[in-house]
C-alpha cells in the first residue's frame, strides 16, 4: 500500500532520474565517453539600432545524457553572452548579459526529439539525435542588445558559451552532477570583437 501511495507523488521524470542514478552509481569507468561543446562561426549583425548574435554550436553527449534523455528526463541547456567595454588601464566593464534556456527532450509517444526554446515557447521536432543537436546548435538572429545602450566611441567584445544547466535537472540526477562529471559539460569561453 505505501508503494502505490508513493508513486502517486513521484512524477515520471523523477523515477526515472532515480533508477538511472541507481544504474549510474555502478557503471564502470571504462563506460565513460568524450563529451564536447564547441563554438564555430559567430557572427554579429547590426540591424534596426539592435545587435544580433547568429552562431553554429556542436554538441556532442555522452552515453549517460543520453540515457537520460531515453528515460524522459529534459536537458537544458544555456547560452550566454556578455558584451564588455574594452579599457586599456583598467578591467573590462560589463555592460549587458544575455542568457537562453534550450530544452532537449524525447518523445516516446511521437518517437522524436523536441527543442525547445523556453523564452519564447517555440519547439521543433526531429526524428533523430543528429537533427536534433544541429537545430539546438542552430543560433541565427538572436537579439543582444540596444546599439544605443553603448558608447559609439567605444571598444567592445563579446563572449559567448554554452553549457548543460545542472540547475535544470532532477534533484537525484543534479546531486549526481554535483559529485560526478558525467553531466558536466560546459564550452570555452569564444570571445571577438563587436563591430559591423
Amino acid at each position: 500500500m505505501r508503494s502505490h501511495r508513493a508513486s502517486k507523488w513521484l512524477s515520471p521524470a523523477l523515477l526515472a532520474a532515480v533508477f538511472l542514478v541507481s544504474g549510474l552509481c555502478f557503471m564502470p569507468a571504462s563506460q565513460a565517453q568524450e563529451t564536447d561543446i564547441v563554438i564555430r562561426d559567430t557572427q554579429t549583425e547590426l540591424r534596426d539600432n539592435v545587435w544580433y548574435l547568429s552562431a553554429r554550436v556542436d554538441y556532442q553527449l555522452n552515453r549517460q545524457m543520453l540515457d537520460a534523455l531515453q528515460n524522459g528526463i529534459r536537458l537544458t541547456f544555456s547560452l550566454q553572452a556578455e558584451i564588455n567595454e574594452s579599457r586599456n588601464w583598467l578591467p573590462d566593464s560589463e555592460v549587458a548579459t544575455l542568457q537562453r534556456d534550450y530544452e532537449l527532450s524525447w518523445q516516446p509517444l511521437s518517437r522524436g526529439y523536441v527543442v525547445r526554446d523556453t523564452s519564447s515557447d517555440e519547439q521543433t521536432t526531429h526524428t533523430t539525435l543528429f537533427a536534433a543537436l544541429h537545430a539546438l546548435g542552430t543560433i541565427s538572429g538572436l537579439p543582444l542588445v540596444e546599439a544605443s545602450l553603448l558608447d559609439p566611441a567605444a571598444r567592445h567584445e563579446i563572449r559567448l558559451r554554452a553549457l548543460l544547466n545542472q540547475q535544470r535537472l532532477p534533484g537525484p540526477l543534479r546531486m549526481l552532477a554535483f559529485w560526478n562529471d558525467d553531466f558536466s559539460l560546459e564550452s570555452d569561453w569564444h570571445q571577438w570583437p563587436l563591430e559591423e
